[in-house]
This record gives structure tokens, sequence and C-alpha cells, in this order.
């Protein structure tokens, strides 16, 4: 009797099976560094929103497929620059450099 996690020499899939791609879709084949960007950016742009900062809810949407097409895989740092102001006072702005 084969216990649990055990097989009978079927390469040890589960009853000799090969198990599909569809976890394999789920994984981020793209750059490290363009996820971390990515991630702070949004962090970022939702911490100003939250504080009352004009922020386009498309900049906060922008999904990281969209983020690599705009940025690349190596986004430079340049071209991640943006600055907001803030709704109730205008002469209050923030220029964030990433």
């Amino acid at each position: 009797m084969e216990e649990n996690g055990g097989s009978s020499g079927g390469g040890g899939e589960p009853n000799g099976e090969t198990l599909g791609t569809c976890l394999s879709s789920l994984i981020d084949k793209g750059s490290v560094e363009s996820h971390r960007y990515f991630l702070s950016r949004i962090t970022l742009l939702e911490m100003l929103k939250d504080r009352g900062y004009s922020v386009p809810s498309s900049d906060i949407n922008l999904s990281l497929h969209d983020f690599r097409q705009i940025y690349g895989q190596i986004p430079d740092v340049d071209r991640l620059r943006f600055s907001v102001t803030h709704l109730s006072d205008p002469s209050k702005r923030v220029i964030n450099y990433l």
C-alpha cells in the first residue's frame, strides 16, 4: 500500500498522471525589478490619493502588464517620476522620485 505522497513509478505525480500547466500560467515571467517598481508606485499613488492629492484612477488601476509595456522590464527611474497637487490646495504639490 502506498503512503501519502508516494507513487508507484509515476514520476512522482499522483496516480502516474502528468499535471497540467494551469499553475504555470500564474507565474510572473517578467523581471523582479519591474515588479518591485510597479508595487512601490501603486502603493505611493494610493497613499497620496488617501491624503487628498489628485491621483488619476487610471494610474492606480494600471496592470503590471501595462506598466511593463510603458516602462519596460528594467524601468528607467527618471521616467517613473510624477507630480500631483492637493485637491483642496493646489499650491501643495508632491514630486515623486522613485
